[in-house]
């Protein structure tokens, strides 16, 4: 294999990547297959193993990139995906042990730069200050909601045996013990001659980041919602013939429309999330870690697909609940293409074949919840008021030094309007999130004396907790009204 002396940089760097941040699922996995279990003339159906992977006591694990990840050695085209958490004899883990909250596969291609992601050139990486170049095509994803890849009879996403992908995921892990399990996939790969290619394209509202959040403050009046949108052009013409959408708690839908076409024709589709009822597990999972997300999100098929011209402006909208704060959400949606050159007007028309597809029952608007913050108590996590230590009043431009599985001033009082700087000088990645409060937010991940302020300009108490750390490191701020002025 040649490659430039650009390439071999970028495969440097992409190496670097893998040995910095997936040494520990290298050195605790050691299962990587993929199984034929059967055929049904051109089509072969695998059942691939990616694990152990192992989650510490109530950790949030996050594993940017792992290289080693097993794929199907055939050359043809994926027509169907899914993905589950399993033990070593292949029966599915429930979320009241290690929840999969998101994993997203990637195509490497045969050679180092011969796939590409669609939509970015490079990512921001976990620590929020590096990037690594998108040198791998992001083409299935799925979140709590076990988003199943299905694409029209005769179309496909094109792979070879010689393809190398990567894995990103988080585990979550609600028990007080060490736990491991595998991710499991599901893979039908089509080898007929005449399949029609797919091209994937990753839709975000905050794109191009390994972890794209953002946050809704909520507490607007009842009914109000929170809007994202982000734009993309159109590379080359084409039909979108399938798309699938993920939101977290508090989501309402993911709208794909045309930016250049009037308010009637713009609206291509509306991915809408189901939410489980209250019986539900995602309810009753303990401790909570945060907000359950839902159990389905809408997604379609069409092989006529809706015509799109090369230039032409697509927008994605994140339509969130604004009455109630959601912090760490994302807005994502991923579309396939089939280029067809054919297509050359804009705001071309519906197509009569759009098929959504199957989901389960469940409510249709996003329940509310308030997330708790979680401590040990008598050696078992459950729902507290505040961590231990004592409250502290701290001035108009305070400070809380954050170290590695602490806050230095857990519970403190400040004035409304006051600007608080959290001060992250350990090593270890972490972060402020707001669990419940009078307004939503959160910070990057920081580490190494980076800071992150934030003003509070609305009386109340805040709840907060490290999203990387939930149970081990929580705080509280109560925030007073203004001191009044003394009359003379």
């Amino acid at each position: 294999m040649h490659l430039t002396r650009a390439a071999v940089l970028v495969a440097a760097a992409v190496a670097g990547a893998c040995l910095m941040w997936t040494g520990p699922a290298f050195a605790q996995g050691n299962v990587r297959e993929c199984t034929l279990t059967g055929s049904e003339g051109t089509k072969q159906f695998y059942t691939c193993r990616y694990g152990p992977v192992t989650v510490a006591p109530y950790q949030v694990l996050s594993s940017e990139f792992n290289f080693d990840v097993p794929t199907p050695k055939v050359d043809g085209h994926i027509t169907a995906m899914e993905t589950d958490v399993v033990d070593a004899n292949g029966t599915p883990v429930p979320i009241n042990r290690l929840m999969l909250h998101h994993i997203v596969f990637a195509n490497l291609g045969a050679q180092i730069g011969t796939k590409h992601d669609r939509t970015c050139d490079s990512f921001l990486r976990w620590d929020s200050v590096n990037t690594i170049p998108a040198l791998a095509e992001r083409f299935y994803a799925a979140g709590e909601e076990r988003a199943k890849l299905r694409l029209p009879s005769g179309y496909g996403y094109r792979m070879t045996k010689r393809d190398g992908w990567t894995l990103t995921y988080m585990f979550m892990n609600h028990r007080n013990r060490v736990d491991s399990a595998f991710i499991q996939y599901k893979i039908t790969v089509d080898t007929a001659p005449n399949m029609i290619d797919v091209t994937p394209y990753w839709l975000d509202v905050e794109n191009c980041k390994i972890d794209p959040v953002y946050d809704v403050p909520g507490h607007r009046k009842r009914g109000a919602t929170s809007t994202k949108t982000a734009k993309w052009t159109i590379p080359q013409a084409g039909r979108i013939v399938a798309a699938g959408g993920h939101v977290h708690g508090g989501g309402m839908e993911l709208r794909l429309r045309r930016d250049e076409c009037g308010r009637k024709g713009s609206t291509l589709y509306e991915s809408k999330p189901t939410w489980g009822k209250p019986s539900h597990p995602f309810y009753h999972v303990r401790p909570i870690l945060h907000e359950p997300g839902p159990i389905h999100m809408g997604g379609f098929n069409s092989a006529r697909g809706f015509p799109v011209a090369a230039g032409e402006r697509i927008a994605l909208d994140s339509i969130y609940d604004a009455t109630r704060p959601h912090t760490r959400v994302m807005g994502i949606m991923l579309v396939y293409v089939a280029p067809d050159a054919s297509v050359t007007s804009k705001c071309g028309p519906r197509p009569d074949d759009v098929t959504e597809l199957p989901g389960p029952a469940g409510r249709k608007k996003p329940p509310p919840f308030t997330v708790p913050i979680v401590g040990i108590r008598g050696g078992r996590a459950v729902n507290i008021a505040a961590p231990r230590g004592r409250r502290v009043r701290l001035g108009k431009r305070g400070t809380i030094t954050v170290g590695d599985q602490f806050f230095r001033r857990p519970n403190v009082t400040v004035r409304k309007g006051s600007t608080l700087t959290w001060d992250f000088e350990g090593s270890t990645l972490h972060n402020i999130t707001v669990a419940n409060g009078p307004q939503g937010f959160s910070s990057p991940n920081l580490n190494d004396g980076r800071t992150f302020k934030a003003k509070l300009n609305k009386p109340g108490t805040y709840q907060l907790f490290c999203g990387l750390h939930p149970v081990a490191m929580t705080a509280t701020i109560k925030v007073t009204g203004a001191k009044k002025k003394r009359r003379h």
